[in-house]
């Protein structure tokens, strides 16, 4: 799929089909933690470091977890374009570990992102990235509903907050899935 059809398939809104075209299938393991990931790592917290940082990171052998930016105020091209890099990066270095779309703030007038974007980002995303790099959607900004759904649309681990009490088993097993602790 070129970048073109990327595109276009993150501005399709139906998720369901946006996620069909990005071949994402159903059922499986969900990761999960409710530890933070090593401080040795690079992680982007909320806002997108630059590849750079990222490639530089890899080369001293250091692993690295990537946010990808969406939603308002964020055109399509430049999330397709960040998750294309990453993938590039994470094929040539096999470090990167995972890539955590986070929707933007928005505004009164428009939420940061609406459903549909979030489920296509991360279907996009699954699509993209080596079966290495894990797919997390964001859990303080999305929640665990959407969080669960998530899965169902190519998300492959969840970084839980210490202090939520969400059963992630039971949260996995609702969507067809087994959650395994990492």
């Amino acid at each position: 799929m070129n970048r073109d059809a990327l595109i276009d398939l993150l501005e399709i809104p139906d998720p369901i089909r946006a996620a069909e075209l990005a071949g994402v299938a159903p059922g499986g393991i969900v990761t999960y933690s409710r530890s933070p990931v090593p401080s040795a790592w690079l992680v982007d917290r909320e806002a997108e470091q630059p590849l750079a940082a990222h490639r530089a990171a890899h080369l001293a052998g250091t692993p690295s977890v990537a946010v990808v930016a969406y939603g308002a105020g964020v055109p399509a091209a430049q999330t397709v374009d960040r998750l294309i890099a990453l993938a590039e990066l994470a094929n040539e270095t096999g470090l990167l570990r995972a890539v955590s779309p986070v929707p933007a703030d928005g505004d009164a007038t428009r939420p940061g992102s609406w459903g549909v974007e979030d489920l296509v980002v991360i279907a996009l995303a699954r699509h993209l990235m080596p079966p290495t790099a894990l797919v997390r959607p964001d859990w303080v900004h999305l929640g665990p509903a959407a969080s669960q759904i998530a899965v169902a649309f190519g998300a492959t681990d969840w970084q839980i907050p210490a202090d939520d009490a969400t059963d992630a088993a039971w949260l996995a097993r609702a969507v067809g899935y087994r959650a395994v602790a990492r």
